[in-house]
């Protein structure tokens, strides 16, 4: 690889100190690489692509800043690499600690592609508003948790459960040590072949998460709790309010066509890397 596209949601201290040691050290080793700090802010929500030269994305930050690239970049076979500045960093392999042994990599195409699965969501009233998430698709409250929902969820037409609950998670492998993690989902290896339902804060005891087939299709549908009811709820898509669920309305969501593509430079078992990243907490 010779051409990069560096990309970062903000330009703190020291975001802007490693793009400058990643910019330096590409170009001493004859490589090119573009900054862009406006794609991927908070208040963009438009797809964006790259140019066609560019062979690979790195991003500054953590994996939130993986995620949006990932969401966002309409050129999905540009693999993207990840240098954590954050906390966890599950899905970043660069580190500040080894940032310039992992450009030595890049530059002398010493790396792996990892395919990741992604998730599309489509509301039966908004004809060609699909949107993809590489972590999860949320269908959650408006009212920030004030108002409880009641969902009913379908697996291929057929009626799963319907709970009171704050929300779903619907988690693809790679997001299940994202917000599923945080709502007691279950931790997914990244190969697997699954979607992974979690429910927000059932108002139930005996509810579970559920691992189904990655070739499944779950149906969403938000329900009166009373008859005077108009109950409404936000569709966030990889942490972004893409849609409004209202009464009587069905989400589906289901395996994209479309893949992300990571660069790997660890040679770490996924487990492995759960274990360290745990100890971290």
């Amino acid at each position: 690889m010779k051409n990069f596209l560096i990309i970062a949601r903000s330009f703190s201290d020291l975001h802007e100190k490693y793009i400058n040691i990643i910019r330096d050290y590409i170009s001493a080793h004859g490589g090119m690489c573009i900054l862009d700090l406006d794609t991927c802010s908070d208040t963009t929500e438009t797809e964006f692509s790259v140019d066609d030269n560019i062979e690979c994305i790195i991003t500054v930050g953590g994996d939130g800043t993986v995620v949006r690239v990932a969401q966002n970049v309409t050129n999905k076979k540009v693999p993207i690499v990840g240098l954590n500045c954050g906390h966890l960093g599950y899905l970043c392999d660069m580190t500040v600690d080894n940032v310039e042994h992992c450009l030595d990599q890049l530059l002398s195409d010493n790396y792996k592609i990892d395919e990741r699965m992604m998730l599309e969501g489509d509301k039966e009233d908004d004809y060609g508003d699909n949107f993809r998430a590489l972590n999860d698709i949320v269908v959650t409250s408006d009212a920030a948790g004030l108002y409880v929902l009641n969902l009913t969820v379908r697996v291929n037409g057929i009626q799963l459960y319907s709970h009171n609950c704050d929300g779903l998670i619907v988690s693809t492998p790679t997001g299940s040590t994202a917000y599923n993690l945080s709502a007691n989902g279950p931790i997914v290896s990244p190969h697997a072949d699954c979607i992974v339902l979690t429910p927000i804060n059932p108002h139930t005891l005996n509810s579970r998460s559920i691992i189904l087939s990655s070739n499944d299709v779950v149906e969403v549908i938000v329900e009166a709790r009373h008859e005077e009811d108009e109950p409404m709820a936000n569709i966030i898509y990889d942490g972004t309010l893409r849609q409004v669920l209202k009464k009587g309305e069905v989400l589906k969501i289901y395996r994209s066509t479309t893949t992300s593509h990571m660069v790997m430079l660890e040679n770490v078992n996924f487990l492995e890397r759960i274990r360290a990243r745990m100890q971290e907490i």
